[in-house]
């Protein structure tokens, strides 16, 4: 309630102040000395017009803060009313319509409306006045055109005159208005923007000083912007950067236009660095900035997944060591610097290059007895080993399995590169201790060295043909490609392809088969067990004997496989026919048990795991082992003894031929001797033929075993066998070698024992 009389006393003095001063001077003289009721009614419309209430309503606008204008304004009012009573009238009212209409139009109010409406009310009020014979007519005057016109003139070009400075002066203040919030704006927002950002924001002058650094430095980088202010724009930039990023500022100084962006390392406050993408913008002519202004983004993460996946594209996932790629670009690397080093300094004490070859001797057996975790941990084991026999500049790569390679660069002769195997295969025939065991392998090493004819596939062939050498020779060794002529012979090469091949029919199970040989009762030729043999057939060779590729599977390890192979299949296969026969015709299979596979701890377990998923009883089995696997003693007769103790029987797989003590034999759980081929061959009814062949009878009937006579070919020498008390026999008289096929259509047809 309190404004609104408030309001009501200010609207009621804007009328009364201005009606006091027109009486005070209308009584003074000063006013024209009319009657002062008269005047007062004479001038109420133009009181009343002049007031803030009508004067909002007229102009549309407030007129508050416009002081000149409403000044303008009232003067309007009161000289309208002093032209009339002075008698001067419509000639100078004529006069204020034009110059309150002019006025209020240049000096950007929106009161011309009012100012007219004000002079037509002074107007129609003056000529009222002279109707009525209040005022004195002086239009009549002739020098009153000429004063009018005169005033009138002088009037107009002083109100343009102050309109348009008014107007210059407030268009002015406007622009500065908007120039100022938009800067406030401006600001605002670029505050907002840097200092809420992730990104570095730095301003480096052409000093290379920062003359601004945001807020996210401490943010990201731990370091306070008043710290940084006024130094070097490399502080914090890595050593090995700096010559870079130096580069980089005199490029966005040089191409101002042009994108720039790198990566640099930036230290963090902790000691630590890391990767940020830099992207520059040339204002070093802009006067507000001054200088190149650094967006600096934290890539750090970006960047090392991509160098992993970078890393990972050229290294052994395993062991950390390049692979065949990075091999191969290392070693066309060296031999390019080789090249380069000796077109400089001519071949007289030119360093060359040296590539070692590195194949495990005994990472096979180590890998089937405790499993692929321990042969992971024994390769990455040797990894290091590897890694610490080399110089740093060095490249270590694992090309595959168990083969390694060194690209050794800089040396100067043969002996540097031979003294390097040297010291691999010394670490390597150390004992490895693993987390599932200690195991010691060896290695066989080949080494080549570079000459101007070989390039990089072909240098690592021939290290590839030195280190067969080495196996061949004996394992555990080195072998030199210079040294040992033009490589492997033509029997190694093949060898080794069939090596490949053999591998790769393991893998596939295409072209393996097994077939049976049956072991008959001499006395009536009825069945008595059956020998399983394996057969390969090559995809391109067709059948490869086992007297070939059984000693290539021996000497690198695969035996291990086939055994396993061929004892599975064997079991399974026999246990299906056990289940077709009668009780009492049961037979045994026998299944051949190299040497090598002796030595793996496992071995007993491997063979009762793989009767008992076949379902086939134990003492239908017999592994035949040769005369070989009882010059090891130490590790035969524990394996045998538990596989004797399982109900397993075991055969002395041609005997004779070998060199077994006959001490081991009374020592070993041996239940059959098998007397080899050759010495059946011989037989020919006389004494001396027949010596051996009767020496082992004796032997087994001293010591209570079996015997089964191999290569019986005809009935002359089944006859002689029986003679001289051999019980079985086994050989082309009796049947060939049968596919599980036939076996099956025979069972019916051959008695039982």
């Amino acid at each position: 309630m309190a404004p609104r009389r408030a309001q009501l006393v200010r609207e009621f003095g804007e009328i009364v102040v201005p009606a006091s001063v027109v009486a005070v001077l209308n009584e003074l003289g000063r006013y024209g000395g009319h009657p002062t009721p008269v005047l007062l009614a004479l001038t109420a419309p133009l009181l009343i017009v002049s007031t803030t209430r009508a004067q909002t309503w007229l102009s549309g606008g407030d007129l508050r803060r416009r002081v000149a204008v409403r000044m303008f304004l009232h003067m309007v009012v009161f000289f309208g009313v002093a032209v009339f009573v002075t008698g001067w009238g419509p000639v100078f009212m004529i006069a204020e319509i034009v110059l309150a209409t002019l006025h209020m139009r240049w000096s950007g109010a929106r009161v011309w409306r009012l100012a007219v409406v004000c002079s037509c009310v002074a107007m129609a009020s003056g000529v009222l006045a002279i109707q009525r014979g209040l005022v004195h007519d002086y239009f009549g005057r002739p020098v009153s055109y000429f004063l009018c016109a005169l005033i009138l003139v002088i009037v107009v070009l002083a109100i343009r005159g102050y309109g348009a400075l008014l107007e210059q002066r407030e268009e002015t203040e406007r622009a500065l208005v908007t120039s100022r919030a938009a800067a406030r704006r401006s600001e605002r927002w670029f505050r907002a923007l840097v200092q809420n950002t992730s990104d570095v924001i730095t301003v480096v002058d052409s000093a290379g000083l920062y003359t601004y650094v945001s807020e996210a430095a401490e943010q990201r980088l731990g370091h306070r912007p008043a710290d940084l202010l006024g130094g070097p724009a490399d502080a914090i930039v890595d050593p090995l950067d700096r010559e870079p990023f130096a580069a980089f500022l005199d490029d966005v100084v040089r191409r101002p236009a042009a994108d720039h962006r790198a990566e640099l390392r930036l230290w963090h406050a902790d000691g630590t660095r890391r990767w940020h993408e830099l992207t520059a913008h040339h204002l070093l002519d802009d006067p507000e900035i001054a200088g190149v202004v650094l967006n600096c983004r934290d890539v750090h993460e970006r960047r090392a997944y991509h160098d992993l996946l970078a890393f990972d594209a050229s290294h052994d996932a395993l062991t950390g060591l390049a692979n065949r790629v990075e091999l191969n670009r290392a070693l066309d690397e060296a031999l390019l610097l080789r090249a380069a080093t000796m077109a400089a300094a001519g071949d007289e004490g030119a360093p060359t290059v040296a590539v070692l070859l590195v194949d495990l001797d005994g990472f096979k057996p180590v890998n089937d007895t405790y499993g692929h975790e321990c042969g992971d941990a024994l390769l990455v084991t040797v990894a290091r080993l590897l890694e610490r026999n080399v110089l740093g500049v060095d490249t270590v790569a694992r090309i595959g399995g168990d083969e390694f390679v060194a690209v050794l660069g800089g040396i100067n002769r043969e002996s540097d590169a031979v003294a390097v195997a040297e010291r691999m295969l010394r670490a390597l025939r150390a004992p490895l201790r693993l987390p599932q065991a200690e195991v010691q392998v060896g290695a066989s090493i080949g080494i080549a060295l570079a000459d101007d004819e070989a390039g990089a596939v072909e240098l690592i062939r021939r290290a590839d043909h030195a280190m067969y050498r080495a196996k061949r020779e004996g394992r555990n060794r080195w072998s030199s490609y210079a040294a040992g002529g033009p490589g492997r012979d033509e029997a190694e090469i093949a060898a080794a392809a069939l090596e490949d091949d053999l591998r790769v029919a393991l893998a596939t199970g295409r072209g393996l088969s097994v077939v049976y040989q049956p072991i008959v009762l001499l006395e009536d030729r009825s069945l008595w067990g059956f020998e399983a043999l394996m057969r390969w057939t090559h995809p391109t060779r067709g059948p490869v004997s086992p007297a070939e590729f059984v000693p290539i599977a021996e000497r690198t390890g695969v035996i291990h496989e086939l055994g396993r192979w061929v004892l599975g299949h064997a079991c399974r296969q026999v246990a299906e026919w056990q289940r077709s026969v009668p009780e009492d015709q049961q037979f045994s299979v026998s299944v051949n048990l190299s040497a090598r596979d002796l030595d793996q701890p496992r071995v007993v377990d491997i063979v009762l795991e793989t009767i008992a998923a076949a379902g086939l009883d134990a003492e239908h089995l017999v592994l035949e082992v040769t005369e070989s696997a009882l010059v090891d003693p130490d590790l035969a007769i524990p394996a045998l003894s538990r596989l004797s103790e399982a109900g397993i029987r075991i055969a002395i797989d041609d005997f004779g031929t070998g060199y077994s003590s006959l001490q081991y034999l009374t020592q070993m759980p041996v239940d059959i001797l098998k007397l080899d081929r050759s010495f059946v061959s011989r037989l020919d009814g006389s004494p001396q033929r027949a010596a051996i062949a009767e020496a082992v009878v004796r032997l087994s009937q001293t010591l209570h075993l079996g015997t089964v006579a191999e290569g019986v070919e005809t009935e002359e020498q089944a006859a002689e066998l029986a003679a001289l008390g051999y019980r079985k026999g086994q050989g082309y008289l009796f049947s060939k070698p049968l596919d599980a096929d036939e076996v099956a259509s025979k069972l019916l047809t051959i008695g039982s024992r």
